[in-house]
């Protein structure tokens, strides 16, 4: 395939026609598909897309996708350019909405308030494509009181997409169910066989997925123990991690803060002493916790946010008018970035409503195109 497919136009050798798409963003390679068919073709194929994504991730392309609460408007997801020190435009709106997950570019979105019935999008906002998932094989009696959590992430090893749905329910059934949405099948698998000591466990806080292992914090109610709990969307085998006591002591304070970091995952630990928050980080390495860092971030009400690199820690801020700001806190230098940015007016931003975002052309060929 080349270029001198294109009526009317210069030869270019195909080598160095895609390298310089390559280097393209992801906005203008859509609009260069209506250049000819044979660049069409060439943008949507799966190598290109594969290729243009790892240049993205290998030259640390990441922006923060970021979920707004607005007292004004409908809930917002915008996502912030640090290198402009700004926000861009809107590219999502949806009332009521819950992040929980990205991955290469593609994000997992569903209602804030959790349950059976709420609509599950994966969508990419880089080209506002999206597909739907199917309705849950879960079924929940009239009366029955559960909590439901959604994880989602790329496993590498079966190249595909994974939704992970844990429901764990409080009254009228002593258990819990699990089930795996598969994007490449777009469909759902119940896990039939769960290990007996899980269902003596309910879901406390946290959800994180990293190289298609999902992480939750669950805690088993007769003994007060807390546990990170793990799932293997591939081989389906789960495993758990009692939680050191340094971490029990606190509990409080990692809600919601499991966060994927160096090939594995963490908790942050938060305590706030004013004038400061002490953020203690805990690795997960060969199946035991253990603290890595122990951050001290000065100022009014900071609140990490999640990693954007693996030694930038973002962090939200309130300033002394009310107004909310993003900086970036070093884990190697010990500094603190201003990035320059305000979160709009009447705006306000959960610790679990943040993620890490890279641009990529997936779901291009073959689904919905939002409108």
């Amino acid at each position: 395939m080349t270029s001198t497919h294109c009526k009317n136009s210069i030869y270019i050798p195909e080598e160095i026609l895609i390298d310089i798409l390559l280097r393209l963003p992801v906005k203008s390679l859509v609009r260069f598909m209506c250049v000819c068919k044979s660049w069409s073709n060439l943008i949507e194929s799966s190598s290109f897309i594969g290729r243009h994504l790892n240049r993205n991730v290998k030259n640390h392309g990441l922006t923060f996708l970021v979920g707004l609460e607005c007292t004004e408007v409908k809930p917002k997801i915008r996502h912030s350019i640090f290198s402009n020190e700004t926000f861009k435009a809107t590219c999502l709106d949806m009332g009521g909405f819950g992040l929980y997950g990205s991955s290469n570019g593609l994000v997992c979105l569903s209602c804030k308030s959790l349950d059976l019935d709420c609509p599950v999008t994966i969508c990419n906002p880089s080209i506002m494509k999206f597909v739907r998932l199917p309705v849950t094989n879960v079924s929940c009696p009239p009366k029955y009181q559960y909590r439901c959590v959604l994880t989602f992430g790329f496993n590498s090893r079966l190249n595909d997409y994974k939704v992970v749905r844990l429901v764990t329910f409080t009254r009228g059934k002593k258990c819990n169910e699990v089930e795996v949405y598969s994007l490449s099948t777009n469909s759902w698998k119940s896990i039939g066989v769960i290990p007996p000591w899980i269902y003596s466990l309910g879901w406390h806080s946290g959800h994180a997925v990293s190289d298609g292992i999902a992480y939750w914090i669950m805690g088993q109610g007769e003994d007060d123990s807390f546990h990170l709990v793990s799932f293997d969307t591939g081989s389906e085998v789960f495993e758990q991690v009692l939680l050191p006591e340094a971490i029990v002591e606190g509990l409080e304070g990692v809600e919601g803060e499991i966060q994927a970091y160096k090939e594995s995952v963490c908790l942050l630990q938060c305590e706030r002493s004013e004038p400061e928050l002490h953020v203690g980080i805990w690795v997960l390495q060969e199946k035991c916790l253990n603290k890595m860092h122990t951050v001290v971030i000065p100022g009014m009400w900071p609140m990490p946010l999640g990693f954007k690199t693996n030694d930038e820690l973002l962090v939200n801020y309130v300033g002394k008018k009310g107004e909310i700001y993003l900086a970036i806190y070093n884990l190697q230098t010990k500094q603190i970035n201003e990035t320059r940015v305000s979160l709009p007016k009447h705006c306000s931003l959960d610790s679990d409503a943040a993620d890490t975002y890279v641009e990529s052309l997936l779901l291009l060929k073959g689904w919905s195109i939002r409108t």
